[in-house]
């Protein structure tokens, strides 16, 4: 905007600047702002019907604009995930061999329920672990603590060392118990292959799993614990007998076979309908669910297993997405205090323990215990925690655990073939076979060989379907195409609010003024009307200066 200048009668011409009205500044912004149309509103040389169609087609632009950037803050806020195949593969050798937990599924010895007294704690044990209906007698009604079942499935429970009969890993025939930990899982106790050390497993120094410190197993080296996650990996530098294990490469030679006794005249009770094995491929920081979740091995039979590894990453750049809205947890957002990695199956484990303990008073002898002393729940708790866990799987309101799925978690997913062992009848490659007979070999002997088929694996990574900067991108390119709109719009906004005013008043406020003259204003246009009125003003002593110097 232009100010007039008016002489004075003095030596020293002394100019004072009279403050603009609000009218006055809103014009001058609406003659020189850079939103479209704006001009058109503020001139005074246009009949009032062409003004106002200018503030119409404003308003309706406006408000259009609004709509469609509505619909860009509604996908940016509902649907902000995709997930994506990364492109770059990710070597085989650099992820872990699956963990492998094997049970047989006799949950008892027959020799153990031999010497079980009618009637005693470890009769009601034994009922408690094969699922017996029969009714509790008054002394009879308690399985007990868990220092004492722990006892009792050490006894009970075939060990792996007789599990186990064969082992072979990358090419490498070495003993089993080298490789192999005995595991307590929702099928009892079994025995597991590269999963992470128990002190990388757990918080707590009660370790339910550490079963080698309490036998013959004790003096079995394992290796190098490392501490691995999905979320950090593996370290640079790798001492040759680490564990938990990577790929060694792919092909049946450099996977893992075992061979399998599950000495099937010992059997007192299975824990399903049949007798040989149950195997899990799992992570090795994840907490086995053998029952509901593994695949039968038959004894007489060689098995082939096809891995297939499944890996999940995200972006660091969706860690500023709500958590109820990307559906998966970071590492370091969400503590189990239990279990030192979070993982979707140990938060539900750990978040079951809870539940069933607040319940019933006890909690089943496979889930987290805090304590040596914890209350071991027995058949007549039975329907107690059946029901929650039921509830639990369902997602009922009343119960529920809200464990979403790891950011960063890896998961093996199988293709198996099964063949009749050929014991006694011919000459076989195994030489670990040729000790037994046809008959012991059909009725307990089972070859189970695990391995990879691909060199490469391409992981599924989460991201932003809409980052902040495509939707800022969105938006500034909608408001550019209906109104022109721009960051030094801005700008200029914030000036006539602020800096124009300021401006004026400190001119105002010029200790040098010594005479206020209320100012003409002119709106000067460079078209012949504006040039001849501009003219008129030079001759009548009113000179045109910018407001603010």
């Amino acid at each position: 905007m232009l100010r007039a200048r008016k002489p004075i009668n003095s030596s020293k011409e002394e100019i004072i600047e009279e403050k603009p009205t609000i009218r006055e500044n809103f014009q001058h912004y609406l003659m020189n702002a850079s939103l479209h149309g704006l001009k058109y509103m503020g001139d005074t040389t246009m009949s009032l019907f062409e003004r106002c169609f200018f503030v119409v087609s404003f308003v309706v632009v406006f408000v259009l604009s609004g709509y469609f950037i509505s619909n860009v803050w509604q996908k940016w806020s509902e649907t902000p995930i995709i997930i994506s195949i990364n492109p770059i593969g990710i070597p085989l050798t650099t992820i872990p061999f699956p963990a492998v937990t094997i049970c047989n599924m006799n949950q008892a010895r027959i020799s153990a329920a031999r010497i079980a007294l009618k009637g005693s704690l470890e009769d009601s044990m034994l009922d408690s672990l094969c699922g017996s209906s029969k009714e509790f007698k008054s002394n009879n009604n308690s399985t007990g603590r868990w220092s004492q079942l722990k006892r009792f499935l050490m006894n009970a429970s075939q060990p792996c060392s007789e599990t186990l009969i064969f082992c072979r890993f990358a090419s490498k025939t070495v003993p089993c118990m080298d490789i192999f930990w005995s595991s307590l899982t929702d099928d009892g106790l079994c025995c597991t292959f590269n999963t992470v050390h128990p002190d990388f497993m757990f918080h707590t120094t009660i370790n339910d799993n550490m079963w080698e410190l309490e036998g013959s197993n004790a003096n079995y080296s394992k290796g190098v614990p490392i501490d691995w996650t999905p979320e950090t990996g593996y370290p640079k530098e790798m001492p040759e007998n680490a564990f938990p294990r990577q790929a060694a490469g792919t092909g049946h030679d450099m996977g893992l076979t075992v061979g399998l006794n599950c000495d099937v005249s010992n059997y007192y009770c299975s824990s399903t309908n049949s007798y040989g094995f149950k195997i899990l491929l799992h992570a090795p920081t994840q907490t086995p669910k053998v029952k509901n979740f593994g695949f039968f091995v038959a004894p007489g039979t060689e098995v082939r297993v096809v891995v297939n590894p499944r890996i999940n990453t995200a972006s660091e750049m969706i860690r500023r997405v709500p958590i109820e809205q990307r559906q998966c947890v970071f590492a370091n957002e969400r503590n189990l205090s239990y279990f030192r990695t979070y993982t979707q199956e140990n938060c539900e484990m750990e978040c079951e323990s809870l539940i069933v303990s607040k319940q019933c008073g006890c909690i089943l002898y496979y889930m987290p215990k805090t304590t040596a002393d914890a209350e071991i729940c027995s058949l007549k708790d039975a329907k107690c925690y059946e029901m929650i866990l039921a509830s639990l799987v369902f997602n009922n309101s009343s119960h529920s655990c809200s464990c979403l799925p790891a950011c960063y978690e890896i998961d093996y997913e199988r293709r198996s073939s099964t063949s009749p062992l050929g014991v006694g009848k011919f000459l076989l490659r195994e030489n670990f076979l040729k000790k037994y007979s046809r008959d012991f070999a059909m009725d307990n002997i089972a070859v189970v060989h695990l391995y990879f088929v691909e060199n490469t694996i391409h992981s599924y990574t989460k991201g932003e379907l809409i980052g902040f900067t495509d939707f800022l991108s969105s938006t500034g390119g909608l408001l550019g195409l209906f109104m022109g709109f721009s960051v030094v719009s801005l700008v200029e906004m914030f000036y006539y609010i602020s800096m124009r005013p300021h401006c004026s008043k400190r001119i105002q406020q010029n200790p040098n003024a010594t005479q206020k003259v209320t100012p003409t204003f002119v709106a000067w246009k460079p078209d012949s009307l504006s040039v001849k009125r501009n003219l008129r003003n030079r001759q009548a002593g009113m000179y045109l200066y910018p407001y603010c110097e």
